[in-house]
């Protein structure tokens, strides 16, 4: 395989990260041993080429801070050790107050107004920070745009094969990026498989403000896609309507991208400094079937 034909883009989701050179290392290292639990045959050839992973960096157009990835180390550390999720972090993912959080929270999606009397801190904190981006305060979500197009147009005027990943809000910044590419510039970026992780783009809130919202019909969607997989861990507070499938059926019976599949029960089980979280990046990119969408996406090209 001719490791120079093909590019890994990922998107980080919102709050602020650590230097994106840590990040990368961190991200890196779990996508390695994701992709070690799906086929181990694939790690050491994709180890020798750590240039085909990009990360497209944002958070401090957005945030002008940068945290440290030291806290998570632990987490990170606990994750690639076991094999698989401790009967206590299924518990936990899976226990009713959660449940009855994602009814009220998907209620609320329906019923706007309802959002400021059930959100607690946390939510109200993401809420904001996705309103920010919507309104582009300052040109910053133009920006973050910029940054991440240029990463795409990159790898496209290489004539690399790209798989790109979306986790949280940065699953909606690659969305508005690829409409922008399809529909306002006549791009030649596109996508062979496109990996959204813990995404919001199935929330009502996120689709009426997203570009393209406007447009009639197919306009709305981009049409730069081959293939999407969409993922979602059980205990999700983020991605609340997990199904992409339904929501952006359009896509598919209009003939705009070849197929649309969702995992709606990963077990993901990173935990940090404030105990389990499955929404957590690195927790998704350890994740075997985020292994088994990058060997088969390798082996399609091999």
């Amino acid at each position: 395989m001719n490791f120079a034909n093909i590019r890994i883009i990922y998107v980080p989701g919102m709050k602020p990260k650590p230097p994106a050179t840590d990040h990368r290392a961190m991200l890196w290292r779990c996508l390695l041993d994701g992709v070690r639990r799906a086929d181990p045959s694939w790690v050491e050839p994709l180890r020798e080429h750590p240039d085909v992973f990009e990360l497209a960096a944002w958070s401090t157009l957005f945030y002008h801070e940068q945290t440290s990835v030291e806290p998570d180390m632990p987490g990170i550390e606990r994750l690639l050790r076991l094999d698989g999720p401790e009967p206590c972090d299924l518990r936990e993912a899976r226990h009713w107050h959660k449940r009855i959080a994602q009814f009220v929270y998907l209620l609320s999606d329906a019923f706007p107004r309802l959002i400021d009397l059930v959100a607690n801190p946390a939510m109200k904190a993401t809420l904001q920070d996705a309103r920010r981006y919507f309104q582009n305060e300052d040109g910053r979500a133009t920006r973050i745009r910029d940054r991440v197009m240029a990463e795409l147009e990159q790898a496209a005027e290489a004539g690399q094969r790209v798989l790109l990943f979306g986790h949280s809000l940065g699953s909606v910044i690659a969305f508005d990026v690829l409409w922008e590419l399809s529909r306002e510039r006549s791009s030649a970026v596109r996508i062979d498989q496109f990996v959204t992780l813990g995404s919001p783009l199935g929330l009502n809130f996120v689709q009426h403000r997203m570009l393209g919202s406007g447009e009639k019909g197919l306009l709305r969607y981009p049409d730069n896609i081959a293939r999407w997989e969409n993922l979602s861990a059980i205990g999700e507070m983020t991605s609340l309507d997990r199904s992409m499938a339904d929501d952006y059926a359009p896509m598919l019976s209009g003939g705009l991208i070849e197929s649309i599949t969702d995992h709606t029960a990963l077990e993901t089980y990173f935990r940090g400094p404030l105990g389990l979280n499955v929404h957590k990046c690195y927790g998704y990119m350890a994740n075997v079937q985020t292994g088994r969408i990058i060997v088969d996406w390798l082996a399609r090209g091999a």
